[in-house]
């Protein structure tokens, strides 16, 4: 029971602190709450921000929040606008190739048979968690390389990459679906809800809390369902990197803590926490046990049965 109170109050928690984050008023190179983006709008964006894009970006739209709110660290005039918020996004690209690398273990170790974990079990989960990881990277590093309209717009959808993922993740815990369904369900409501956020952006916030309440929802009845016994220190640990990531990321928004030319920069920080958030999600369901099969692995063996791959009637080989 204690551990149930904790469980819920930690996705709460998490809850609270997603829907504080997506509230703060930017300059955070987002789209502001209600913005519809005309191009008299870009135009007066642009009129600043031009003298600062060399020859690289000329000729893209600068982000909304040129020339003056582009977080704390100065915009410099080169191929990458801001270095320090660029390359801090290698860690989610590091994070999506952990993830492969663990999933690769896990997958021929897996055990045909009872009910198992999907994430150790079947390659096409970790594998879109990764992609999903290494794509979240590769947006941001586009937007803060440019800080052009194209990378800020790739940055917001991006957002939606985890959530969507987590939904359908949970949902597939709870009834089986074809690896190629689960795959094109997780395209088609990306690629929708991206396209909602652009075309109505006054409900970009309202789409992605109702993701995050689907998130709790679907998770909570996942886990009743399949009476799953997880290791909840990761989501404890997600819990934690993400209220260091929210601090930094309004420390530095607000320029309460801002050096413009150091190293250090909140925002970059914000990064590397998300993408361990990130981490620790993968490592919270990749830690599943139902009640079915409590037991199914032992050194990543199942005591009875067969590996996925190995032949009906041919012995199990031994761990010794």
């Amino acid at each position: 029971m204690k551990r149930r109170i904790a469980f819920v109050i930690c996705l709460l928690a998490l809850a609270a602190l997603v829907r504080r984050a997506t509230l703060v008023d930017p300059g955070d190179g987002m789209l502001a709450h209600g913005d519809v983006i005309s191009d008299a709008a870009l135009g007066d964006a642009g009129s600043g921000g031009a003298r600062l894009l060399d020859d690289s970006w000329e000729g893209w739209r600068p982000a909304t929040c040129m020339p003056d709110h582009c977080f704390c660290e100065r915009v410099h005039g080169d191929l990458i606008r801001q270095p320090v918020n660029t390359w801090s996004n290698l860690g989610f690209v590091l994070t999506g190739l952990l993830i492969l690398a663990v999933a690769g273990q896990d997958v021929p170790r897996a055990v045909v048979g009872a009910p198992s974990n999907l994430m150790r079990t079947r390659l096409v989960y970790p594998a879109v968690y990764a992609v999903a990881a290494v794509l979240i990277g590769v947006g941001s590093i586009l937007y803060h390389s440019s800080l052009a309209f194209a990378g800020q717009a790739v940055d917001v959808i991006s957002m939606y990459l985890m959530t969507t993922f987590m939904v359908l993740y949970n949902l597939s815990r709870l009834r089986r679906v074809d690896d190629r369904v689960f795959v094109l369900c997780y395209l088609g409501a990306n690629v929708g809800l991206g396209y909602a956020s652009i075309r109505w952006p006054l409900f970009r916030r309202h789409i992605f809390m109702a993701l995050v309440v689907g998130v709790l929802v679907t998770e909570m009845v996942a886990r009743r369902a399949r009476r799953s016994k997880m290791k909840n220190v990761y989501l404890c640990g997600a819990l934690a990197s993400l209220v260091a990531a929210c601090g930094m990321w309004i420390l530095d928004i607000t320029h309460f803590l801002c050096w413009p030319d150091s190293w250090f920069q909140g925002h970059a920080l914000w990064h590397v926490l998300m993408a361990a958030v990130i981490g620790s999600i993968y490592f919270y369901y990749r830690s599943e046990a139902s009640s079915q099969n409590v037991g199914a692995y032992a050194n990543g063996h199942r005591f009875r049965g067969r590996p996925v791959g190995q032949a009906q009637g041919t012995a199990p080989t031994s761990n010794g």
